[in-house]
């Protein structure tokens, strides 16, 4: 054995000894404290001489028999009193590329199951404590496995981690089932191993060290007293965190210590581990009990969580699983050939059945055939090479991806089914250094020469970050595109506590021992604090003002209550699974979940007793979903798993079909009309052919879209380096925007000359609105909420919020007097119950259980609504005059379609959009309008009943920029009005018509989906009186309702309210006929036209007469289970694109770099995937959520493959897929997922 060895063995063996001393009772401390001399001494002795050395060594190691007791026999002297082999290892990696691969490479996408080897496995995390270093406890199976110990031979734990020293060198023996050969290191001359992953394994001081300089982690191996082997005693960071893996006199395991203050305790009997414990976490402040196991013949035959059910597993002779049966009596079901390879799988009741195949190499390629046939008998092939990599992947349709990989499994190239190449460049150290697209186009890295850390990344377009880091790898500073820098600094225990932006503004962070921080201070001085239990997670947070909200956890981790600052409490309970059971509001009312196999949701509850049932096909496919009506929305796919039509809750059928790279080609509606799309080398969308008519969009080298336009519309966009928008012209008419140094807005001009300017505190909130005739300033309590907002120098708008962040009050004073003043009052679950108004009155609400308003009660003022069980209106009543009378009283149905409202009755085309509204009227001839619908689905036209023909336009992003009343004939327009937007918010009407004296021009300025100010301009057409143009501006400030539709317009020029509204529930709104002023905007997002008597919402267009859209939702039922119905409470929710669900900005922007919110992940030690700007995340969210693929068994999440970079993973590399979520609001965020490159 090399001298390394031996010393290794020396230091080894003292160490061992001297933490056993200290770990130990104090009667044993004495016997091991002298193993540990002697066995330094007997190391010691064997480097006197060579020949002796080498005789002493092989009597140590067992070389003789009769003086050493067996390694393998119980009471072994310094071995465990077990049966554990030794040196399986080597036999694990007899084929080093092959037990090398890295994971992502091993799965096949149907099951988990290694397709090249024929593997199958299990992943689990039985503990995951969070921090800057997370402690992870994990167990791993595979079939395959030779190497386990403490849980079986074919299961792997965190405790089995380990190397194995022979004479060909040093085996690594990994818990995540990846096991690589490594030479024999010299001190201090770290050694590759010969495939797989480029980790550094070295020997220092007598402990072997495996080095990942890609995340900064070395893990400590000490020798044992036999020096076969070299137990993982400690993992730690570059910045000196870490923790350590106690193990008692014979090597058996007890427990892991963290810097941080964690501890888990494991038991251990018969050579197996029992039980998991987390020390001091129990309710009493004993130690938690986290997992137990069981075994049968040494085999794990049970995991029992906090549910007291047990996870159940059967094996066959050589511990092979040949079943596992889950806690909620879920089989899934193994066999396996003569090679231990998986030939079938799948449920005991024939649900996701798997079958595979395996082929000889052929003789000429060298390649394996390998299948994989789905429960529907699609099969899927693939090729894989004689290193068990993968090379091509066919899909049933027989399209085939390529991919090619080098001797370390490093992705070099991957080539879809189109032929689109994207190449991979690594350097020296493994690090991915250049990704080359299909169009040539390139993005590169480069990196610190001794930590593997990004210095520069250059985007395709030259679009380049910096960054810096001190010694220890910490990161100091990020230079963006703009030369923006940002600071970072750091505590001694290398936690981030300062974050400071360009313009010097700082964040200090506060964190525990374990790096979890624990108190938040804004660069205002506003500090958030929150405590955290034993496990890391937060049990009560702390806002600015002193408002608690506290929250308590199931041992899993999931949550299981939440108790707001007054007190008011929901719960969650969950199966043995995890999977959510009930969620119990602040009022006690109950929603409930039902399961079918494989975790896979089936059917939920409303408090209400209204149920929605999910029915899925033997590949676990969503096939069905019926609502409380029993009426049923269908979908199907294609053998590829890929959605390929589906049929609505009226039978209407739309058709997909998609290309060899799952792009969509063609949609087709009910009626027939198909549209067809185009995209090139990087999967872009190029051009949309709608009935002939053709629409082209054009992008920029760093993917910005830049042009789009057909035969009568044209858009015409410039950006700065990180994407913010500069201009956008359409049809002409130009929007320009102006950025600071940290990417706020500061300056919007529209295409009248109006032009605001903002201004901003150190927190990024907007402090002032500088407009040509008015302004706002705005101010903010402690915890972040606007308190007054002052207009034009003199009106204050004063607000008053509760410690649930709720608005109680406003308070509207001009110079003299009270102008407004309202309260505001909520059910438990923040629901609205009353409103009390100066100039109203005092309304209040009746709710129902599921929290839609059945009443309204004023002292003038009534209201009252009844709905079906899915929530169609079906009778409505208010105070109406005039043209909404009619709508008063019983709705009928055809299926889901409105077929009468009151004396109103509705006709439908085959796509079911309303194309005929017809109000009866006595003795008199029905007054009708008649609606024309275009291609793609968007209202093209009214006729109304006095015979007016409209026509609407649309921009290429599908934004209504023009509606014309047509002059008789059809040919020219007697009156027209365009619109200007910013991005998906009107910023801008102009109307010309002959009853106006010029152009009249409505400009308004939003902060989110709340309109702040509206300001008009009415221009005198050149004359011989007026050679110069004139324009008469004005400037009205607007008061929204809580979800932002206005309520009034205050004019600072006379003190007064200058327009009131008066709506009812749903939005039919009347206002004095005295108002000196008027508005069109609606509920968030919604432009009223009084000639349709629609509201336009973007995407579709809403009639508040009967509380329901027009046409159905393009997305089906991926937004809400009601796909004609507004949200089911306009007080607390809206749909400002009339697609519902609106981007959850909070959320959403936890993944976008440089965002406060992903800056606070960072500083959480919990690195996320990020998209590269706020733009870019938003339109990835809302493409992903139209047009992605449902993940099978997780309601509500989509995923959809770009098969280009997209945002950036955990660990700095790119992602190309895209995921989207739906929460509990209907809101939906994306993140990146997918392998990183």
């Amino acid at each position: 054995m090399s001298n390394q060895i031996v010393k290794a063995l020396e230091h080894g063996a003292e160490k061992l000894g001297k933490t056993l001393a200290e770990d130990a009772g104090k009667a044993l401390k004495n016997f091991y404290r002298k193993a540990g001399d002697n066995l330094k001494k007997v190391a010691k002795n064997t480097r006197d001489t060579d020949t002796k050395h080498a005789k002493d060594l092989q009597k140590l190691l067992g070389g003789d028999h009769k003086s050493v007791p067996h390694p393998h026999s119980p009471g072994g002297r310094g071995r465990p009193g077990n049966s554990h082999p030794k040196g399986r290892g080597r036999d694990q990696v007899k084929s080093p590329r092959t037990e090398g691969r890295p994971l992502d490479t091993r799965k096949c996408p149907g099951e988990p199951v290694d397709i090249a080897t024929g593997r199958m496995f299990i992943d689990q995390v039985d503990a995951l404590l969070p921090g800057s270093l997370p402690l992870e406890f994990t167990r791993t199976y595979e079939s395959g496995l030779v190497t386990g110990r403490w849980m079986g031979t074919k299961w792997l734990c965190t405790f089995d981690e380990r190397l194995e020293l022979d004479e060909a060198g040093v085996v690594h023996i990994r818990p995540d089932r990846i096991t690589q050969a490594y030479p024999h290191p010299e001190p201090g001359d770290p050694v590759h191993a010969s495939a797989g992953s480029r980790h550094e394994l070295d020997l220092t001081d007598g402990l072997f060290t495996v080095t990942d300089r890609s995340t900064g982690l070395v893990k400590e191996f000490t020798p044992t007293r036999d020096g076969d082997e070299a137990l993982l005693t400690a993992v730690r960071d570059r910045h000196g965190r870490r923790y350590d893996l106690a193990y008692d006199e014979n090597g058996v395991p007890q427990s892991i210590t963290h810097s941080g203050g964690y501890r888990l305790i494991v038991t251990v009997d018969a050579d197996r581990i029992t039980a998991l414990r987390l020390a001091n976490a129990g309710d009493s402040g004993g130690d938690a009990l986290l997992m137990r196991y069981g075994y049968t013949e040494g085999h794990l035959t049970s995991v029992y969580n906090s549910s007291g059910k047990p996870m159940r597993f059967t094996n066959d002779a050589t511990g092979r699983l040949t079943s596992w049966t889950d806690r909620n009596n879920s089989q899934y079901l193994y066999t396996y050939d003569a090679h231990d390879r998986v030939t079938d799988e799948g449920g005991a009741d024939g649900t996701l059945r798997f079958h595979f195949s395996y082929g000889d190499p052929d003789p000429v390629t060298g390649l394996r055939l390998h299948t994989e046939t789905n429960a529907l008998g699609h099969t899927t092939s693939y090729h894989v090479n004689e290193h068990a990599q993968i090379t091509t992947v066919t899909d049933p349709l027989g399209h085939a991806t390529h991919y090619e990989r080098d001797e370390y499994d490093r992705l070099l190239s991957e080539t879809d089914p189109l032929g689109r190449t994207t190449s991979y460049e690594y350097d020296g150290a493994g690090d991915l250094t250049t990704i080359t697209r299909p169009d040539g186009e390139q993005a590169t890295t480069t990196y610190t020469d001794r930590l593997s850390l990004p210095t520069l990344i250059t985007e395709p377009g030259g679009v380049v970050w910096q960054q810096t880091y001190d010694e220890a790898g910490r990161r100091t500073s990020v230079t963006g595109p703009t030369g923006a820098i940002t600071r970072y600094g750091h505590d001694d225990a290398g936690h981030l506590n300062s974050i400071t932006n360009a313009l010097g503004h700082t964040t200090r962070i506060s964190h525990n021992p374990a790096g979890l921080p624990i108190a938040s201070t804004d660069p205002t001085g506003a500090t958030t604090r929150c405590e955290r239990d034993a496990f890391g997670r937060i049990t009560a947070l702390t806002d600015p003002l002193g408002a608690v909200t506290r929250l308590s956890w199931t041992v899993e981790g999931q949550l299981a209550s939440r108790t707001a600052p007054d007190l008011t409490t929901e719960t969650w309970a969950y199966d043995g699974e995890g999977n959510l059971l009930t969620h119990t509001d602040q009022l006690g009312q109950v929603s409930s979940f039902e399961y079918t196999h494989f975790e896979s949701i089936a059917a939920r509850t409303a408090p209400d007793g209204s149920r929605l049932t999910f029915d899925y096909d033997t590949n676990m496919q969503l096939v069905a979903v019926t609502n409380a009506l029993g009426q049923t929305w269908s979908y199907r796919y294609d053998p590829a798993g890929r959605l390929a039509g589906e049929s609505d809750f009226n039978g209407r059928a739309i058709s997909y079909r998609l290309d060899a790279a799952d792009q969509l080609l063609s949609r087709t509606d009910p009626l027939g009309n198909e549209l067809l799309y185009t995209y090139d080398q990087l999967g872009r969308l190029t051009s949309k052919d709608a009935d002939g008519l053709i629409t082209g969009y054009a992008y920029n080298q760093a993917g910005h879209l830049v042009r789009a336009g057909g035969a009568d519309t044209e858009l015409i966009r410039t950006v700065d380096a990180l994407g913010n928008l500069l201009t956008e012209t359409v049809d002409g008419r130009t929007l320009t925007c102006t950025w600071d140094v940290l990417g706020r807005r500061t300056g919007r001009t529209t295409p009248s000359g109006h032009t605001s300017h903002w201004t901003y505190d150190e927190a990024d909130r907007p402090t002032a609105l500088r407009t040509q005739v008015g302004s706002l300033d705005f101010a903010y309590d402690a915890a972040g909420r606007e308190s007054r907002r002052t207009v034009s120098g003199h009106l204050t708008l004063a607000n008053t919020w509760d410690a649930r962040h709720r608005l109680t009050g406003q308070t509207l004073r001009g110079r003299q007097s009270v102008l407004q003043q309202r309260s505001y009052t909520y059910r438990a679950d923040d629901l609205l119950t009353e409103v009390a108004d100066l100039t109203a009155g005092r309304r209040s609400f009746d709710l129902d259980q599921v929290g839609r308003v059945t009443a309204v009660h004023g002292s003038d003022w009534a209201e009252a609504y009844a709905y079906d069980p899915v929530g169609n209106l079906t009778a409505a009543d208010w105070p109406a005059t005039g043209a909404t009378r009619a709508a008063l009283g019983a709705r009928t149905y055809h299926g889901t379609q409105l077929a009468t409202a009151g004396r109103i009755r509705y006709e439908h085309d085959a796509a079911g959009r309303i194309t005929v509204r017809q109000k009866t009227r006595l003795s008199k001839k029905p007054d009708t309008w008649r609606y024309t619908w275009d291609v793609e689905g968007r209202l093209a036209g009214v006729t109304t009943p006095d015979g007016s023909h409209w026509r609407y336009r649309y921009d290429p992003l599908g934004r209504r920029t023009a509606k014309q009343r047509l002059a008789a004939g059809g040919s020219s327009a007697e009156e027209h009005t365009c619109f200007t937007w910013d991005g998906p918010t009107l910023a801008e009407q102009t109307t010309s018509a002959p009853y106006l004296p010029g152009q009249h021009t409505l400009s308004w300025d939003h902060h989110g989906l709340h309109p702040l100010a509206q300001s008009e301009a009415m221009t005198a057409p050149l004359s011989e009186a007026t050679p110069q143009e004139q324009i008469d501006r004005r400037f009205f400030a607007i008061v929204t309702d809580l979800v932002g539709a206005p309520v009034e317009l205050v004019d600072p020029a006379t003190d007064a309210i200058a327009w009131r509204a008066t709506p009812t529930l749903w939005g039919n709104t009347s206002w004095p006929a005295g108002s000196t002023t008027y508005t069109p905007l609606r509920f968030p997002g919604q432009y009223f036209d009084p000639e349709s008597r629609l509201n336009y919402n973007v995407n579709r267009y809403y009639d508040p007469e009967t509380a329901r859209y027009t046409s159905p939702d393009p997305l089906g039922l991926a937004p809400a289970p009601n796909p004609d119905a507004y949200v089911h409470n306009p007080h607390t929710w809206s749909d400002p694109l009339g697609l519902s669900p609106h981007v959850s900005r909070q959320k959403q922007d936890q993944h976008v770099l440089g965002s406060k919110e992903y800056q606070k992940r960072l500083a959480l030690g919990t690195p996320t995937s990020a998209f590269m700007s706020r733009a870019e995340a938003d339109a990835y969210a809302l493409h992903a959520w139209a047009h992605g693929t449902p993940v099978p068994g997780r309601p509500g999440v989509k995923d959809f493959q770009h098969n280009l970079p997209v945002g950036r993973g955990p660990n700095g590399g790119w992602q190309t897929r895209v995921r989207v979520h739906e929460d509990s609001s209907g809101n939906i965020h994306a993140h990146p997922v997918g392998q990183e490159h």
